[in-house]
């Protein structure tokens, strides 16, 4: 039998990862840098299962359909039966969701020992089918798993930072947090849920972030680099704060950084298109949608981030400053 590794990606436990020993090189990069074995005893309510499974063939891996409830990466969603979810990417791999149990399980082949072209399509769809894996169970436990990355100001306030790819969200927290006196949780995936007393916690989901070459030195290369933030800033890494608002970063490299008051609407706008799951799930989707308009009624802000603040937090705090205080006014 395969050793099996254990990690909660929650800090309740509310939902473990298992993942078996042949494969675990399949789960690396997806897996976050905060993961940590369960607590004794703990029975988790919802888990997923990556497990090896040698004989897998290509007769074995169900075809993409036409219709899917969801693509996302080269991974399509298809419902399967009442409350089932099957995956099929570009290998070989497969998964399925038993929704109303909270049990995901995707199989994989054993990484070979030099890894090929085959071999990083696989990885492809664990990271794809793992992100989905993880949303889905999440929005099943009332939580939302978004696209985004979370910067905690001086006041303990987390600030979630929601756009597409490139509109500067690593680079923004990553300069908040290097050189702004600011705290993260993640540059890349957040988990929200609701608290006891009615606010809006933020979970970060800390991964290596991938930041242009030439960030430390003030310079734009366009060649991007795998960097650990624990690992440069692990003791200003926070696992999770109260929900200050949100920041909607654009790169307008030739305009002066300002920041403006955006509304509501716009925020959650953002929320849902990072959020592209939301509606996969209809049993979840109402609990996760009314969750994701809570964030959106806090403060909103609109960044401009020009080539003025690169590499430069304390001016990016500095220019951010005039907009937090309005918000804490609110």
């Amino acid at each position: 039998m395969s050793v099996r590794a254990e990690h909660a990606l929650l800090h309740d436990d509310a939902l473990v990862l298992r993942v078996d020993e042949a494969v675990a090189t399949l789960a690396e990069p997806w897996l976050p840098l905060h993961a940590r074995a369960p607590r004794a005893g703990s029975a988790p309510p919802a888990t997923i299962e990556l497990v090896a499974r040698a004989d897998l063939s290509v007769d074995d891996a169900p075809l993409h359909v036409e219709q899917p409830l969801l693509r996302f990466g080269g991974v399509h969603v298809a419902e399967h039966a009442s409350e089932t979810l099957r995956f099929t990417g570009t290998s070989r791999v497969r998964g399925e969701i038993d929704l109303s149990n909270h049990r995901a399980r995707l199989e994989a082949r054993p990484a070979p020992p030099n890894p090929s072209g085959v071999h990083a399509r696989e990885e492809g769809d664990v990271f794809s089918m793992l992100t989905l894996s993880a949303a889905f169970l999440a929005g099943r436990l009332g939580a939302a798993l978004v696209h985004a990355a979370a910067a905690v100001d001086r006041d303990g306030r987390a600030w979630l930072l929601v756009g597409d790819t490139h509109a500067g969200k690593t680079t923004t927290c990553v300069s908040l947090v290097a050189r702004g006196g600011w705290r993260w949780l993640a540059d890349d995936q957040v988990v929200l849920r609701g608290d006891a007393d009615a606010s809006v916690v933020v979970e970060g989901w800390p991964r290596a972030a991938h930041l242009d070459e030439g960030w430390s030195d003030g310079a734009v290369t366009g060649r991007r680099a795998s960097v650990d933030l624990r690992d440069r800033w692990g003791e200003r890494w926070l696992a999770r704060a109260p929900l200050g608002g949100i920041i909607l970063p654009a790169v307008r490299a030739g305009d002066p950084t300002s920041a403006r008051s955006a509304d509501g609407a716009l925020a959650l706008t953002a929320l849902v298109r990072q959020s592209p799951w939301l509606m996969a799930d209809r049993g979840a989707a109402p609990a996760v949608l009314a969750l994701l308009r809570d964030a959106a009624s806090r403060p909103a802000l609109a960044l401009s981030v020009g080539r003025d603040c690169y590499a430069r937090g304390d001016l990016l705090a500095e220019r951010l400053a005039p907009a937090l205080e309005r918000s804490s006014a609110r």
